[in-house]
């Protein structure tokens, strides 16, 4: 038995869609350039991969107990990755896990949990 047709699983996965478009809110992605890696992710060169939509939330001082400052919810298609680094204005933090959210197994969006880079 299913509990969602094929109609209501795209339909669920493209109202998170526009809900994440809704928001208006876009952010680079940036990989590290391969080879560059001396003493692991933090002291490489990193270069832009592509601009993305995505709904930026900032935690609260109060949540910073698991060390996150920020999650982020992006379109499913987006290829990203733990390590990769997101630039949001002036600020750029480091993709620390990325978890894709499912509605009765079909993927509707992920949720990046961010760790700001300080002086970048």
């Amino acid at each position: 038995m299913t509990l969602l047709s094929d109609p209501e699983k795209a339909a669920a996965s493209g109202d998170v869609r526009e809900l994440i478009l809704a928001s208006s809110q876009e952010a680079a992605l940036l990989r590290a350039v391969p080879g560059e890696r001396l003493y692991g992710s933090d002291d490489a060169s990193f270069t832009e991969v592509e601009t993305f939509p995505l709904e930026f939330i900032e935690t609260p001082p109060e949540d910073l107990a698991n060390k996150i400052d920020a999650t982020a919810c992006v379109l499913p298609g987006l290829d990203v990755r733990p390590e990769d680094r997101v630039r949001s204005g002036t600020d750029v933090f480091r993709v620390q896990t990325v978890v894709e959210e499912r509605l009765f197994g079909v993927v509707t969006h992920k949720v990046l949990k961010l760790v700001r880079q300080h002086g970048s």
